[in-house]
């Protein structure tokens, strides 16, 4: 017997102790519809669903808060997965409360309670918006890409989103409460790093910032003091496959200078989102773009955030293509149905919302990408899925 061939056998439990366990389980249906006008008139049908919507589609999960009563804030992604298809797509913050299936039981379900909608009455915003004339002007997905969220001590949110990238902070209900705050290039003072789609970048010269590569993962420190905003791709034309993150202060409402590289694995594309667990350790999502497909990667990654400019140390510790099911919680499966066995797998092109429960235990959301994804099941549109997962050790 060869040396690997050993080495194989002897790490075989420790992969298997190392794999996370699914304790709960819930799903919102795709063709979960809230109050508002019909939307999706530039959209084209996929998965056996057409336009135009009845409503609102409360689908899309880019970014997710645990509230104190147990439910959950959803920030809703930009729509339908562009700027140029989302106008009549209206930007909220979903309140959301899984009934999660359990050893003990359960539904399953998940109930839609209530949303925010997110708006500039203030006129604050300084490009013309979709709804420039009205007296709300309700925001919408051509206006901006929200990717995360958190909550300020004082109860206001913060958005990181994608098209400027922009720092966007809106009262606690919804209503926007300052000017946009663009994102200062750390390697050229005085200038602003953006993307094709930022409309107010004017002459600024070329964008360094890829399409769809702006802030996608926002964390903020335990003490509420800092945010980290993170991009989702590296820089376009970086010779290293490394992504930024930020660090912007909160009680002076601007970004410190502090910036930290993070190594994409060479398997990952992108990461969906970013989460404080201490002053200097996070946790993320990292992602590549298959889905319904087990050999993808999607995991979650542990990081230690070291001196300005450095890279951060990493450590996976969870595979969301290997997670432990011994009570089988996703339920009966469809015909068509992957990854919902005893080996549970969440196969999803992205996956963009961490929430950390306590040092052993999180909870983890698809962004379903209305109705264009089909990652459960080639052959129809995915579902808002939500899963709990306890890890094989303790976070912090």
């Amino acid at each position: 017997m060869n040396k690997q061939l050993i080495g194989f056998l002897a790490a075989l439990p420790a992969l298997a102790s190392a794999q996370a366990t699914l304790t709960a389980f819930a799903k919102l249906p795709v063709e979960t519809y809230a109050a508002g006008p019909a939307s999706g008139a530039a959209v084209k049908g996929a998965n056996g669903i057409h336009p135009p919507f009845k409503a609102q589609p409360v689908q899309g999960f880019s970014g997710a808060l645990k509230n104190r009563d147990g439910s959950y804030t959803a920030l809703a992604d930009n729509g339908f997965g562009a700027q140029d298809n989302s106008a009549d797509f209206l930007l909220r913050l979903y309140r959301i409360r899984p009934e999660w299936r359990t050893a003990a039981g359960g539904s399953g379900t998940v109930g839609v309670l209530g949303f925010t909608a997110l708006r500039d009455p203030g006129k604050l915003i300084g490009f013309n918006i979709v709804n420039q004339h009205t007296p709300d002007r309700l925001l919408t997905g051509a206006d901006f890409d929200p990717e995360s969220v958190q909550r300020a001590p004082d109860g206001s949110y913060w958005i990181g989103e994608e098209f400027g990238p922009f720092l966007l902070h809106f009262s606690s209900d919804g209503i926007l409460l300052d000017a946009p705050f663009p994102l200062p290039d750390p390697a050229a003072p005085g200038r602003m790093l953006h993307s094709p789609q930022n409309r107010t970048a004017g002459t600024a010269g070329p964008a360094k910032v890829q399409k769809s590569g702006g802030f996608e993962g926002m964390a903020i420190s335990p003490d509420g003091r800092y945010l980290y905003p993170m991009l989702e791709k590296p820089l376009a034309g970086a010779a290293e496959r490394q992504l930024l993150i930020f660090q912007f202060d909160l009680q002076k409402k601007a970004y410190t200078g502090r910036h930290f590289l993070f190594d994409l694995d060479p398997e990952a594309t992108a990461i969906g989102d970013f989460q404080m667990l201490t002053a200097q350790t996070g946790l993320l999502i990292e992602r590549d773009d298959r889905q319904n497909r087990p050999d993808a990667h999607k995991k979650l990654v542990r990081i230690t955030l070291g001196e300005s400019g450095q890279t951060v140390k990493r450590e996976t510790v969870a595979d969301l293509m290997n997670i432990r099911n011994p009570h089988l919680l996703y339920g009966k499966p469809r015909s068509g149905d992957t990854g919902t066995g005893r080996t549970f797998r969440f196969p999803f092109f992205t996956i963009e919302n961490i929430v950390v429960e306590s040092p052993d235990t999180v909870t983890v959301l698809n962004d379903n990408n209305f109705p264009f994804s089909n990652g459960r099941n080639a052959k129809l549109a995915d579902d808002n899925e939500i899963i709990r997962l306890k890890l094989s050790k303790r976070l912090y």
